[in-house]
């Protein structure tokens, strides 16, 4: 049958003309494609080959409407307001068919490929979205699917930003508010200070006209027997709790004077210790150097708490001035360079009534560290809550896992998925969460004591007899005699030292070491305190005042099944008739006396750690993820840039070490001299010790600690003149090496007393130096050349990273066989620089640990790679051992090379004196090649920095011109002494001995210093080295100062100076001569070639800006140390430094 279709067509005129052509009529004859083959592909609508049935003719004269004059149709009649009727027809797939090509197909492919994992990014390398565009852009103009995938692709495009904005840069965006405020910059007063609490649940159950009195409340379900204390199932201590006070006291401040404000921020920002608002901020300010007034802090509430909780925020206090000073020292990216010109003091400041332009760059200065430190602090802050407070709350701290809940995972648009939970959009505490967290039934017996002593002293009667009325007078008066500068207050009957403002370490580590022994009470009903009676009859007026929903309307809300009995809720008989007595029916049980008299649940492994009560357990997670993931600070803007790549490392947590937990970097940085690396006070302060121990035994971990009470341990002892380093490193027998100390931290399989002194050989060392020489050159200039590129012109190479330390990795690899991966030989177990880290690891646990709270992590990984490679090289002296032959142990590429000859020729000489394969391997060769590989590139990165340096750079002419001279025994000479030269007045490594017997060290300046057997001592360029190394033993060290040394006028005229031709043994004890059985010569070669290779080249300089740089890191203790090639850790040796030239030669 015949259809017609009627299109309407607009022309010049404005008139409408119809066309009317019948189903049956052909304009155009389309040839079909053969049978199997698909229709033309990938064509544009205009540029198809035009349809022959009824839609195509339709199509085409709809596309030349303006050009094709068709008969007028009739007026409109059919809608009766004068208009045509116009439906827009949508194609379906079987006409897209006929415009989708093979590539559209595979473009098809890729994108349901690209749905199926929407988590990971999209490789725009493989140009799916022009594809896409292609694909739309082919199909035709009222195609359905065209529409569909249009829509797709413009909300990718528009979800591929935040609507609206959540972050903007800028000073005022990048830091934290005193109150508070611009958390959301769209809404500057969400959840700042001063702002009303929100309502989290309505209220809809019609409660009694008459409510039961809060006393008989408290008497009847909360009241704590006086003989019926419950402490924790779990064995938590008070550290924890403590904890949680600085968390609420954070987070809730209500107005006394207008009861729906609280006074401080709903953001974990610290305010206990920072304060709330500007003023109170400003009182806790030195403004110098962005640090805050010694052991301080802001909120006067604490010191009504009991005094551990004061001394946490004195640690924080500690951390926050650790942070700003290596903040300034680190001085990344030049953000904290000071101004020029002496810093005025605060009472400069004050007398300059002009604001001069040199006051207010300092004030910019402390500023900035100020706020950066204040960024940082936090960050550990919110570390230590996520993973060693939440791992405790839901006892995954008993478990071997590293799971934890960190909300602050990235979700949707942060990595790639559609779809996640916003962040960064605010927060605003609740007047149901300000109850929640009064969890007084968990304060200890202990603590339950000082409250009584302290209400016996402010009220002047027992605790037992105070009213509410007396409560609020009783704390406005107390506060009222705090001191407003927070330098001036105490707490605890602990006293300030009136030189430097501190408290005694002593006092503050025996009373936080006292709270981790002090176990908590328990959750539940009938365990608050008598004295906390008056401050729960005040919450529960509280809560009427605030008309807050009732316990099972609060349930119902967070989706938990509301109680249908009083049972339910407490299956204690006398609990839920009490309760039955006072409510009537369990819709009417108020929320805070419900949270208190529920019952509490069982512990659970994992799942349930700190044991609240039910409804608790659930809101507070809830509470945790919203408080850290709604705080843009803690989110969007918590990175490396906003705390600086040293201060983001600096807090985060490892999964790898304690399975997370970080609270003893706070611990060891309050009180480095009290709390060892491996303390278990520090590790896992949240439970009782003897719980840990059984916790940790458990987990097998329990060996890696030390569970001694934290006290004093002593300094170091520091050795001052040439003659006591000298007698020091000289007497191997009464100063032996530390790697051979037993028990060794790192000793590990295979390691044993027979081999606990480095042996010399019992053969010639005839041709090393001639071997040393040949291997240092020929490899020297081979990496000069592979390991550079060519850049504008000049060649460039970090002749650190790519020279100086993997040339001594190539040598220990030939001369111990080794095997290194490379290009050459792809089937290698180490490639240069895994070698490299791996005996750098080594050799800074053992020589040059300078960071006790690195020193644990450090150790665990550093042991698991000795022992690793340990094994790898005593298979390969079996090999020589064994069966006395070297062609396992040689490979083809590298036969019969000087070098591995020699080392074949080392190993029969130690397997001759008796030593096993075990100890040749663990007990000799270990040792000197963690000796030389990180010492002589150190070496050697100092020389070269040195003659690059205006210090030393009118030397460099004469050293390229010895370079590039023939070699002779005059240039070597002299380009040796070249580098001893720089070594000694740049600074050398040190080293730590172990004395074996009492003796005394015995100074040129008279002095005599006594020593004990198992002192340890060290010496270094420095002059006070105390607090930042753990002793052992009997916890004395002993530092050679080779930085007085060096100096010594008597054994070096003119020590300032530059002098090549020194005798050769007045640098004995410069680092040069270690564990290694070969004494100088291949220290000696090696820094003649590399000298000789590097120097070689034509206009050697640094290359342009930081890159071009040594990074160091003077702390103000003489010891030099540097920062990883990323910035985020300072280290004893250095890591890299680029250098350019014209040409290579």
């Amino acid at each position: 049958m015949a259809s017609r279709c009627e299109a309407t067509i607009d022309t010049n005129g404005g008139h409408a003309v119809t066309h009317s052509i019948s189903s049956n009529a052909k304009l155009f004859d389309k040839p079909k494609p053969p049978p199997g083959q698909l229709p033309p592909l990938g064509k544009a609508i205009h540029h198809a080959a035009p349809r022959t049935d009824r839609d195509g003719i339709i199509a085409v004269l709809d596309q030349f409407a303006p050009s094709v004059h068709v008969p007028q149709k009739p007026l409109p009649t059919q809608l009766g307001h004068g208009t045509y009727s116009v439906r827009k027809r949508e194609t379906g797939w079987k006409l897209d068919l006929e415009y989708i090509g093979w590539k559209d197909i595979k473009t098809l492919m890729g994108l349901i490929k690209s749905k199926l994992h929407g988590n990971e990014p999209l490789d725009d390398k493989t140009m799916l979205l022009e594809h896409i565009i292609q694909l739309v852009a082919g199909l035709p103009s009222k195609s359905r699917s065209r529409v569909k995938l249009t829509n797709q692709l413009i909300d990718q495009l528009w979800y591929s930003l935040n609507h609206p904005v959540l972050t903007y840069i800028g000073e005022d965006q990048m830091y934290r508010t005193a109150d508070g405020s611009y958390n959301n910059p769209l809404y500057p007063q969400m959840g700042a200070a001063g702002t009303i609490y929100a309502r989290s649940v309505r209220p809809t159950i019609m409660p009694p006209g008459a409510l039961p009195d809060p006393g008989l409340i408290y008497d009847s379900v909360m009241k704590r027997p006086s003989s019926g204390y419950r402490k924790h199932p779990n064995n938590v201590s008070s550290i924890l709790w403590y904890w949680a006070t600085i968390i609420i006291h954070d987070l809730f401040w209500t107005d006394s004077r207008d009861m729906n404000k609280s006074k401080t921020s709903s953001y974990l920002d610290l305010s206990p210790l920072y304060g709330s608002n500007q003023e109170m901020q400003n009182t806790i300010r030195s403004f110098q150097d962005g640090k805050l007034k010694p052991d301080a802090y802001a909120d006067k509430r604490l010191n009504g708490m009991p005094p551990g909780v004061s001394v946490l925020l004195i640690m924080f206090n500690r951390f926050h001035n650790h942070v700003a000073e290596h903040l300034a020292l680190i001085n990344e990216g030049s953000r904290f360079t000071p101004p020029p010109g002496p810093q005025p003091t605060n009472k400069d400041k004050q007398e300059d009534k002009s604001q001069s332009k040199s006051n207010s760059a300092w004030k910019k200065h402390d500023e900035e560290l100020f706020q950066t430190a204040r960024l940082v602090t936090c960050g550990l802050y919110i570390n230590i809550t996520l993973v060693d407070y939440v791992r405790n709350i839901v006892n995954l701290n008993r478990c071997d896992t590293d799971w934890t809940l960190d909300p602050r995972a990235q979700m949707g648009r942060g990595s790639g998925a559609p779809e996640g939970a916003e962040a960064g959009t605010g927060n605003v505490v609740s007047v149901e969460f300000n109850l929640c967290y009064r969890w007084h039934s968990c304060i200890s017996e202990k603590d339950d004591r000082w409250i009584q002593e302290f209400y016996a002293g402010l009220f002047g009667k027992p605790a037992s007899e105070v009213g509410v009325q007396d409560l609020v007078g009783g704390f406005t008066r107390f506060e009222k005699s705090i001191p407003d500068d927070p330098a001036q207050r105490t707490f605890g009957g602990y006293q300030r030292d009136p030189k430097t403002g501190r408290f005694s370490d002593d006092d503050l580590v025996e009373c936080i070491t006292s709270a981790i022994e002090d176990c908590a009470g328990a959750f539940g009903a009938r365990n608050v305190p008598l004295a906390m009676r008056p401050v729960e009859i005040l919450g529960i007026l509280q809560g009427r005042k605030w008309h807050v929903a009732g316990l099972n309307e609060f349930r119902k809300y967070f989706g938990l099944k509301p109680y249908d009995t009083f049972e339910e809720l407490n299956s204690d008989p006398e609990v839920a008739s009490c309760l039955r007595h006072l409510y009537e029916h369990p819709d009417f049980v108020e929320l805070y006396p419900g949270l208190v008299a529920e019952e509490a649940k069982e512990p659970m492994v994992p799942g349930v750690g700190i044991a609240p009560t039910y409804t608790i357990s659930r809101v507070v997670l809830s509470d945790a993820v919203c408080l850290v993931r709604g705080d843009r600070y803690y989110t969007i803007d918590y990175n490396p840039r906003s705390l600086t790549n040293w201060g983001f490392n600096e807090v985060q947590y490892d999964l790898n070490t304690n399975h997370g937990c970080c609270f003893y970097k706070l611990f060891i940085r309050a009180f480095p001299n009290h709390f060892k690396h491996n303390s278990v006070y520090a590790h896992y302060p949240m439970v009782i010790p003897a719980e840990n121990l059984r916790i940790l035994d458990s987990l097998k971990r329990a060996d890696l600690f030390t569970w001694e009470r934290p006290s004093y341990f002593a300094t170091c002892v520091e050795v001052t003149t040439y003659g006591g380093a000298e007698q020091v490193l000289g007497d191997t027998d009464r100063f032996s090496g530390l790697w051979h100390i037993g028990p060794s931290p790192l000793r590990g399989r295979g390691v044993s007393n027979s081999s606990s002194k480095p042996r010399k050989p019992l053969h010639s060392q005839d041709g090393l130096r001639e071997a040393t020489t040949g291997f240092y050159r020929d490899m020297t200039l081979q990496l000069l050349k592979t390991k550079s590129h060519v850049l504008g012109g000049s060649t460039y190479v970090d002749i650190i990273r790519d020279v100086g330390n993997i040339v001594n990795v190539h040598f220990v690899s030939r001369l111990f066989n080794i095997p290194l991966k490379t290009a050459s030989s792809p089937k290698g177990m180490y490639t240069e620089e895994e070698l490299y880290s791996v005996l750098a690891l080594i050799y800074i646990t053992l020589i040059l640990d300078i960071d006790p709270v690195r020193t644990f992590p450090t150790r665990q990984a550093a042991k698991t790679v000795c022992e690793q490679l340990s094994k790898l090289i005593e298979t390969n002296v079996g090999a020589v051992t064994g069966w006395d032959i070297m062609g396992w142990f040689s490979s083809g590429e590298h036969r019969n090379d000087p070098v591995q000859n020699h080392g074949i020729t080392l190993i029969k000489g130690w397997s001759k004196q008796g030593l096993s394969a075990s100890d040749i391997a663990g007990g000799q060769i270990l040792p000197a090649i963690v000796s030389l590989v990180p010492n002589q590139g150190m070496l050697f990165a100092r020389a070269v920095d040195f003659y690059l340096s205006p210090a030393g750079k009118e030397h460099l002419s004469h050293i390229q011109l010895l370079a590039g001279q023939e070699p002779s025994k005059q240039t070597d000479l002299l380009l040796l002494g070249y580098a001893l030269e720089a070594i000694r007045i740049a600074g050398c490594p040190g080293t730590y001995r172990e004395a074996s017997a009492s003796d005394t060290i015995n100074e040129d300046d008279s002095q005599s210093i006594p020593v004990r057997e198992g002192d340890r001592i060290f010496v270094n360029s420095v002059r006070t080295l105390c607090h930042f190394f753990i002793a052992t033993h009997s916890e004395q060290r002993l530092i050679g100062n080779q930085a007085s040394t060096s100096r010594d006028a008597s054994r070096f005229p003119s020590p300032e100076t530059v002098n090549p031709k020194r005798p050769l043994d007045s640098y004995s004890h410069y680092g040069l001569d270690l564990y290694t059985p070969w004494g100088n010569a291949v220290t000696h070669s090696a820094l003649t070639e590399m000298f000789r290779a590097v120097f070689s080249k034509k206009n050697l300089r640094r290359a342009p800006g930081p890159q071009g740089e040594l990074k160091i890191v003077n702390r103000g203790d003489g010891l030099t140390t540097y920062l990883t090639e990323d910035w985020s850790t300072i280290t004893p040796i250095p890591t890299s430094m680029k250098v350019c030239w014209d040409e290579n030669q």
